[in-house]
């Protein structure tokens, strides 16, 4: 009874702390979430999108991308809904998050009693790096599955068979379709090394069953893992990240005290925020803002190591290693390390996102002590609670002292207390009710010292949700209605914009909110494209090689035009450096519009075409303007006759994503030039008949036509990937469905046994 008392507690807390967006009147601000998972979702679960994204550089294999999750069974769950991004992303995360509070209490309470179970469960889902987490949608849905495949791991190495081969096969490929590959990878090795520890059975037993789950577990993975491979080749990152770039998310050393220190240094979102020499330049706050689990962690910490070694030792070396490579460089660059000796990790970054692995163990670790508190007397319990609060009082003053050097910001007053006296106060006020909690009888005393959790969690990590009112964003972003006037109403999809966010990010509003409702407004990153615009860069995790390597070796604006870019969202005053026309200025947003002269169409007939290898053409552009233009096409081959045809018309056009169709007349054959980046996965026909799709100007595709009036139809037909899904999905519904009915089993066996 007290076990479900405290998991009510959790979940109950967790609905509090999110109900404002549940309800829709918010929505997460922090982060990406407002201006890239918010849109993309948006686009995704309502169906605006298929299986090719064409609304964010050339377009992009939306399968490729892990990020949106498209082979998640989550995200099929929600696209089938037609779920609005707002409040749907709130209650899908939600939902993630009580999943992995109650699959950390089922892993816990095969090692400990009830209470001590659910108040590590608590600890998980209520800790800072849970709520950071939540303006990341991907990496939170993955972080809430490593206990369920931590849970999966154990129940296995205990006793085996089908079922629980099963759960393991099914449960651990769900990290990587979430959307965390990397992270998968270390969980699965540290599944691995939890069940070498509890094995019951003979070694060479547990080998053969856990390489059939491995195999099957691929076999789920596969559609994600084919596709992102396929892609990888051509993204920016496919050659490897530098170790500076991977570990720039580095966790200080000085935050470690951050686990049992509420808001070390400072709130968020306000100049409170003191920490800013423990981020990697040029970034002025934490990747993860927090990771504070509560302040009487090392005290239970403590209570672990020396009672219950033997049970805290998996534990203790998961969060070692998991710890290890979240401080990256400040760990001898073992994260660096990492990288570079293990295949494709060299294309990841940010470990302080391994705290997913490293929050569930220190979990685990907090409910081994909770569950010595009853064996323990009054005194003693009481003492552990004063030492407590006196460690977290000095790790918050031995901190305040790395601070730079105009102490300042951090004793801002606001509302009356600075950043290090509010952290001191609830220092203060969470010590004395925790040794009032341990004043009650021993068999409470975990009881009542969950609930000081519950309240003391929430107080100093709801913040990272970084709430926003929707007030000021539910209609479509002002930059949308200045496009749409400027480009005279015309169709969405007949050019492509640009958002300059540089110019656009000076002068920002002092207030987050504020700032935040700018952006929104003058369309920061992937915002205009739920309008229905397409851009030409935007922020994706598959930036395309070929056009960043045109934009940055022969010159942005050229990049721009070759995409058929007609209008620049940026600054006011700043249509010189786009060579441009300034068209309007929006006086409350501060942005402006600038048209590009001459903007190369999307779809269109070159003048001349010339075969010239995409190896030289950065070369040859620098030195010949008339390139990666309109009147000249540069074809990696050109095997079919070109000839001027100067009367060829367009008779109709139509671009839906994943097919493309067009009709044209002309007297002479020849290539006609798409502004679209189509992988090998797109098909053409001309009249039916399968055509070839050359690759021309480096990023831009050309089907050849013969004289005469013809109607040509592309599409993007991943059939390999979809068979590959098709297979997965069965899978998965066999397999769970055997891991439920071995659990319903199990649990019958366990309410008749004698």
């Amino acid at each position: 009874m007290r076990a479900r008392f405290i998991l009510f507690l959790s979940c109950a807390a967790l609905v509090v702390a999110l109900w404002p967006a549940l309800t829709g009147a918010e929505i997460f601000g922090f982060r990406d979430m407002l201006h890239n998972y918010g849109p993309m979702r948006e686009l995704v679960w309502s169906g605006q999108l298929s299986l090719w994204n064409d609304r964010s550089f050339g377009g992009a294999s939306l399968l490729a991308d892990i990020v949106q999750q498209p082979f998640y069974l989550g995200t099929l769950a929600m696209r089938a809904l037609r779920a609005p991004a707002w409040p749907g992303i709130s209650l899908f995360l939600l939902l993630h998050a009580a999943l992995g509070v109650l699959a950390t209490w089922a892993l816990l309470r095969r090692l400990v009693p009830g209470a001590a179970a659910a108040l590590g469960a608590l600890v998980f889902g209520l800790c800072g790096f849970s709520f950071a987490d939540f303006s990341n949608l991907q990496w939170a849905c993955a972080a809430a599955w490593v206990p369920v495949v931590m849970l999966a791991f154990d129940l296995w190495a205990e006793r085996g068979g089908a079922a629980r081969v099963a759960f393991v096969a099914v449960a651990l490929p769900q990290i990587l379709l979430a959307g965390d590959p990397q992270l998968c990878v270390l969980t699965g090795l540290a599944g691995a090394g939890l069940a070498l520890h509890r094995q019951k059975r003979p070694l060479a037993q547990l080998l053969r069953e856990g390489a059939l789950a491995a195999a099957l577990a691929v076999i789920i993975a596969s559609p994600q893992i084919f596709s992102t491979l396929r892609a990888v080749g051509g993204l920016a990152r496919g050659a490897g990240l530098s170790r500076e770039i991977r570990e720039q998310w580095s966790l200080h050393p000085a935050r470690l005290a951050e686990l049992f220190v509420p808001r070390l240094f400072g709130r968020l979102f306000s100049d409170e925020f003191w920490g800013g020499f423990t981020v990697s330049p040029p970034w002025k706050r934490n990747y993860v803002h927090s990771i504070y689990a509560g302040l009487f962690g090392p005290a239970l910490l403590v209570l672990a190591v020396r009672r219950r070694r033997r049970e805290a030792l998996p534990f203790l070396w998961m969060a070692a290693l998991s710890l290890a490579l979240a401080l990256g460089s400040s760990f001898f660059h073992l994260y660096g390390v990492l990288g570079e000796a293990v295949p494709l990790f060299q294309v990841f970054r940010y470990p302080q996102r391994l705290l997913a692995l490293f929050m569930p163990a220190w979990a685990a670790l907090l409910a081994l002590g909770a569950a010595e508190l009853e064996s323990l007397p009054r005194s003693r319990r009481v003492a552990l609670g004063l030492s407590a609060t006196l460690l977290a009082a000095a790790a918050l003053a031995a901190t305040a002292l790395l601070a730079p050097e105009d102490p300042a910001p951090r004793f801002l007053l606001v509302g009356g207390l600075g950043a290090v006296s509010r952290s001191a106060l609830q220092i203060a006020l969470v010590g004395a009710a925790s040794c009032a909690a341990l004043l009650v009888p021993a068999r409470f005393a975990v009881t009542a010292l969950a609930a000081v959790l519950v309240f003391d969690l929430p107080a100093a990590n709801a913040e990272m949700l970084g709430l926003l009112s929707r007030n000021e964003m539910r209609g479509p972003p002002a930059v949308c209605a200045a496009l749409d006037e400027a480009a005279g109403h015309a169709p969405r999809e007949t050019f492509r914009i640009y958002v300059d966010q540089d110019p656009l990010e000076q002068g920002r509003p002092p207030g987050f909110a504020e700032q935040r409702v700018r952006e929104y407004h003058f369309g920061k990153r992937n915002l205009t494209e739920a309008c229905g615009f397409r851009e030409t860069v935007a922020l994706t995790s598959l930036d395309p090689g070929a056009e960043l390597k045109l934009w940055r070796e022969v010159s942005p604006l050229r990049m721009l035009r070759v995409m058929g870019t007609r209008f620049v969202v940026t600054g006011p005053g700043r249509a010189r450096q786009f060579g441009g026309r300034e068209v309007s200025v929006d006086p409350r947003w501060g942005f402006a519009i600038v048209e590009l002269p001459d903007p190369a169409p999307l779809l269109f007939r070159p003048a001349a075409v010339e075969e010239l290898a995409s190896a030289r053409l950065i070369a040859a552009a620098r030195a010949r303007p008339e390139l990666l233009g309109a009147g000249v096409a540069a074809l990696d081959a050109a095997p079919r006759a070109h000839r001027p045809d100067p009367s060829a018309l367009l008779l109709a056009w139509a671009s839906l994503g994943e097919a493309i169709s067009f009709r044209v007349r002309q007297q002479q054959p020849g290539y006609w030039v798409l502004a679209a980046t189509l992988d090998a996965d797109w098909r053409a026909t001309v009249d039916g008949a399968p055509a070839a799709i050359e690759t021309a100007d480096l990023v831009r595709r050309a089907v050849w036509v013969p004289k005469g009036e013809h109607q040509v139809s592309l599409r993007y037909r991943p059939l390999l990937q979809l068979w590959l899904y098709a297979l997965s999905l069965v899978l998965s519904l066999a397999l769970g469905t055997a891991a439920a009915l071995g659990w319903r089993g199990h649990r019958l066996r366990r309410t008749i046994r004698p």
